[in-house]
């Protein structure tokens, strides 16, 4: 399971997909079922103080699905085999949470990803495009999360080893930027401020005013029209989103993504109004929006980018209302387990107030401003379950750190010793 959580985010990040019949299998269902067969192996059993984020889960799921058969047999099928899945996937990892050599994962982790960012940037210049590279829809989302995961690594190195992951992290922030992947920047922008601030609000909020400053900066010395132009849609994203109107007449507006979201935000908001408690239904906005305003490019008939506006259009309050309190609880109890450990002095108080945004920050951007399907369900279930995993793996570390005191303070008795009879 230590290669196999990984391996499995990590397959979120290709947008490999086949479909079968009225459903679409990726590589991520792959890496579940052996998952599944790896518990089944090696045998583990479900705590009472493990439960909590996964049963937050379920009334979500549930409604996700019943809202599903507004839209028909087939689409109720469909998303029940999906939440099937994302069930036992959490319920692998709940199982496997004693089982797993966090540290290991974690590295593994950051390797696959910076495999997938060196192919994508890769990619990108091979097609003679030296900025901008976001034409990958799943594979972009590197940007965002491997701050996260370097971030990690970075609050609990040793003293001697930040100074290298500083200069990495530097490096990182010329990749991000020339990417001109705008959530990725304010990702970055906030687990910095909150690095450097040690956890402390009031003094990362000047450090988030130089990172703006920094980025008119930017915008401004450098002359790539193309360049400047992502960077402006990140400072000012409803003038060039433009208006569904003047795409009609066939004005292409600055940036299709701020038109598409305008676009989506506003009709999403319609349809909320006309059902507020259960919504549209699931997956029922692009096939209203299709039947409705079928004369508008094909760029602005995708489906919501955000799964907190989704939810609202599609599964109504009722589906709101569970959605937000995953996230709720995590939030909570995050902060507890996080406190327990501090208590005990095996974390330091800026671990225990920057962790929080390190681990949330990257899948509330993704899930807010971006996901969809079975990348924001896969991500979801992490948030979920990010307490129970962030106890044991800080629980994974305070043992293996009581053990290596353990060898030195015999290691210093054996010395004294030895001296005593060399004396």
């Amino acid at each position: 399971m230590t290669y196999l959580l990984p391996l499995g985010l990590l397959t979120l990040f290709t947008a490999l997909k086949f479909h079968v019949g009225v459903v679409q299998l990726r590589p991520f269902d792959a890496v579940v079922v052996l998952m599944i067969g790896w518990v089944l192996v090696n045998g583990a059993s479900f705590g009472q103080k493990r439960m909590v984020g996964f049963l937050m889960l379920l009334p979500f799921f549930l409604w996700h699905v019943l809202s599903a058969l507004l839209g028909g047999a087939d689409n109720g099928l469909r998303e029940g085999l999906q939440v099937s899945l994302m069930i036992a996937f959490a319920t692998t990892i709940v199982l496997s949470l004693d089982l797993i050599d966090y540290k290991t994962a974690a590295r593994v982790m950051i390797a696959g990803l910076v495999v997938v960012l060196a192919y994508n940037v890769i990619w990108h210049v091979s097609q003679g495009m030296w900025v901008g590279w976001k034409r990958l829809n799943n594979p972009k989302a590197v940007f965002g999360f491997l701050p996260m995961a370097l971030g990690c690594l970075m609050l609990f190195a040793a003293p001697a080893q930040r100074r290298l992951y500083w200069l990495v992290w530097i490096g990182l922030l010329v990749i991000i930027v020339l990417s001109t992947e705008r959530k990725a920047l304010i990702i970055y922008g906030v687990i910095t401020a909150m690095l450097l601030a040690r956890g402390r609000m009031l003094a990362a909020l000047p450090l988030v005013g130089v990172g703006i400053i920094g980025l008119f900066i930017v915008i401004n010395l450098f002359a790539a029209e193309s360049f400047t132009r992502q960077l402006r849609t990140l400072t000012d994203p409803i003038e060039s989103a433009g208006s569904a109107a003047m795409v009609a007449r066939g004005v292409t507006p600055e940036s299709l993504s701020n038109a598409q979201r305008k676009f989506a935000f506003n009709v999403a908001t319609t349809y909320f109004s006309q059902s507020p408690l259960i919504g549209i239904g699931t997956n029922e906005y692009a096939n209203r929006v299709r039947e409705q305003y079928g004369y508008l490019p094909e760029y602005m008939l995708l489906g919501i980018h955000g799964e907190f506006l989704r939810v609202a259009a599609e599964n109504g309050l009722v589906g709101l209302i569970f959605y937000a309190a995953i996230w709720l609880s995590s939030v909570v109890r995050l902060r507890r387990v996080l406190l327990f450990f501090l208590r005990r002095r095996q974390i330091t108080r800026p671990q225990a107030a920057v962790t929080p945004f390190l681990l949330l920050t990257a899948p509330l951007m993704y899930l807010g401003l971006d996901a969809s399907g079975t990348p924001s369900f896969a991500v979801l279930v992490i948030v979920s379950l990010m307490p129970e995993l962030t106890y044991s793996a800080l629980r994974q570390r305070a043992t293996a750190m009581e053990a290596a005191r353990e060898r030195r303070r015999r290691s210093d008795v054996n010395f004294g010793s030895d001296q005593l009879v060399a004396g």
